[in-house]
């Protein structure tokens, strides 16, 4: 009897393990990537590189693959008629919010319901209220945090600095004064507790950990109380920075500065949000700067790290951006906008850049809402999509000498042989980022900065010496092990 009930007990379990694995109808003929590839990759903190080693073969000869994760099958794909597919359809393919795909965790105590993980008439509301803060960015901002950058450098001249932190520090303190003028002072002070808390709670927040097995944190052991805490710190100091806000719109103040062009982020979507269809209230308001800071933070960061590792590995291009910002600027320190559309090298400098090492090497998940058919392919209801930008941008059949670094690619801008879809480093479709054009000037007035008065180089012992080391932030952004380079003063 004991033996018969054990059998019983075993027998179900295996069809548990059969029901979970088996692959779903219509997927059967999609190739298959390699499951411990993807754990591998996931569980080391691989960069996006590393992945696409994993799964190039299959995505190169049929631009779609599948792999099976936390008891599901994933579809991933670089195939542009499925990615323009997803762009196109935002209602066919929505994204799967947080608090679906991680109840109760961290993460979504975070982020909460924002732009990016939104979908149908809620992403439309926050997409009217945040869509206004960032068509323009008021240039004076910049003033003073050049100047602290330029002063850290100059502590270290011609010895080599850790740039990524460098960067980190730089990019927090502009989005602290774009997003709700809010002084960081990293810059300054590296380990001011206000800092020190945001930096911790995000460092919990992607780890890892709680990623490959997130129902630990149902655990008691896992339930990271002390994160939680600094969640709630940082949650207050945007909660109180939205009240003092909303306090404002009792007087003339911020339709002034609305009027001068001289608003923040966070006063462009108060005043956004006096339309009454589309309110937000604070608690979305809060989670929507939440996503902003550490979007608009990782990404920025890690750009600028990667292109000043691409001029200092690239003498002659670094060159020909120092001449043309001379040229073009004069005296000026921080370029107007006129002047940087003026910068042609240097943005064509920038997008190959963000080909190269795209910030964000794959797209949130969506999950189609109706069974689709693609190819001879098909799509049960909610099955996770991936969009792997770095495969793309990787790709041979898009990008001719794929590997290596040629700004000329972009020197016509509007090449109509080459397809748009092939370039998506904010994405596409109407869920492009919205922080597009305020990355781009970020990183023209911090590259003017530093190449005006400084030379970059790569240390002779470098481990970035034949290839730069990635990284992983979290399951989308792209992270980079410790680089150092050196900056000489120039005779400019």
């Amino acid at each position: 009897m004991l033996f018969a009930t054990i059998l019983v007990f075993i027998s179900f379990i295996a069809y548990k393990i059969y029901q979970k694995t088996k692959v779903p109808e219509g997927l059967e003929d999609v190739p298959t990537i390699s499951y411990f590839g993807i754990f591998k990759s996931m569980f080391y903190n691989e960069g996006p590189d590393k992945r696409w080693e994993d799964s190039r073969q299959v995505l190169e000869k049929y631009g779609i693959g599948k792999f099976w994760f936390h008891g599901e099958w994933y579809v991933v794909t670089t195939d542009l008629e499925l990615i323009k597919d997803v762009f196109a359809k935002t209602d066919l393919y929505p994204k799967l919010s947080l608090e679906e795909a991680f109840p109760g965790s961290l993460m979504t105590s975070y982020f909460g319901t924002n732009v990016v993980f939104s979908n149908g008439d809620v992403w439309k509301r926050h997409r009217f209220i945040t869509n206004p803060a960032f068509k323009s960015i008021p240039m004076q901002l910049f003033d003073d945090i050049t100047v602290k950058l330029l002063k850290v450098i100059e502590k270290v001249d011609n010895e080599p600095i850790e740039v990524k932190d460098l960067m980190d520090r730089l990019i927090l303190d502009v989005l602290g004064r774009i997003a709700f003028k809010f002084d960081f002072n990293y810059l300054e002070d590296p380990t001011n507790v206000l800092v020190t808390t945001y930096k911790e709670a995000i460092a919990e927040v992607n780890n890892p950990l709680y990623f490959l097995f997130p129902f630990i944190e149902n655990i008691p052991y896992f339930y990271r109380t002390e994160a939680r805490k600094k969640v709630a710190k940082i949650h207050d100091l945007f909660s109180g920075l939205i009240e003092e806000r909303r306090k404002s719109m009792e007087t003339d103040e911020l339709s002034k500065k609305i009027d001068n062009n001289s608003a923040d982020l966070l006063e462009c979507m108060i005043n956004a949000s006096k339309n009454p269809k589309y309110h937000m209230s604070d608690e979305e308001m809060r989670y929507n700067l939440s996503t902003f800071m550490i979007a608009g933070h990782e990404t920025t960061a890690t750009a600028l790290t990667t292109v000043l590792y691409v001029l200092a590995t690239h003498k002659d291009v670094q060159s020909k951006v120092r001449e043309e910002l001379l040229r073009v600027l004069g005296d000026n320190l921080i370029p107007t906008i006129e002047q940087q559309k003026e910068l042609k090298y240097m943005n064509m400098v920038l997008h190959e850049n963000l080909r190269l090492y795209p910030p964000i090497h794959q797209l949130p998940r969506r999950e189609n809402a109706e069974i689709i058919k693609f190819r001879n392919h098909t799509f049960l209801l909610n099955t996770p999509i991936l969009v792997n930008i770095y495969g793309v941008h990787h790709s041979p059949k898009y990008w001719k000498d794929p590997e290596e670094f040629i700004p000329e690619r972009f020197e016509n801008e509007n090449d109509e042989k080459r397809d748009q879809n092939t370039w998506l480093p904010f994405g596409g479709g109407s869920r492009i980022c919205l922080g597009n054009t305020v990355t781009l000037i970020e990183e023209r007035v911090m590259l003017c900065t530093i190449l005006r008065k400084y030379e970059v180089s790569l240390p002779a012992d470098s481990i970035h010496k034949d290839k730069l080391q990635l990284d992983k932030f979290n399951d989308s952004f792209t992270g980079l092990k410790a680089l150092h380079l050196i900056f000489k003063r120039t005779t400019n």
